[in-house]
């Protein structure tokens, strides 16, 4: 896959999946986020893209985060073991590198 490429298919799959488990059915999930029951189908195949205003509003009504929905188009995958802590100086410091990353790259 192309850097900079979202992974349509596998962001449709994930979407399928969190629908499944709250027992929506497409014209449900459809209907709360204001689509047509195609164009929701057309995103579970992969085929179309939601906006950023219908995927803020797809992520939260089906309580999944958005990093869980495009985890296979992101590049980077940071393990850390369970019991490292970070202060909140820290979390700030580590939010602007990876801000300023993300703006240059």
């Amino acid at each position: 896959m192309e850097n900079n490429t979202i992974n349509r298919y596998a962001f449709g799959k994930r979407v399928k999946q969190a629908r499944e488990a709250l027992h929506l059915t497409q014209f449900e999930l459809a209907e709360k986020i204001d689509v047509s029951q195609n164009f929701l189908g057309d995103i579970e195949r992969g085929i179309k893209l939601p906006s950023l205003n219908k995927l803020i509003l797809l992520s939260n009504t089906l309580k999944v985060s958005l990093d869980t929905l495009f985890a296979e188009s992101l590049d980077n995958v940071i393990y850390e073991p369970d019991n490292t802590y970070y202060t909140d100086k820290q979390l700030a410091i580590m939010k602007n590198v990876i801000k300023s990353i993300t703006d240059n790259f």
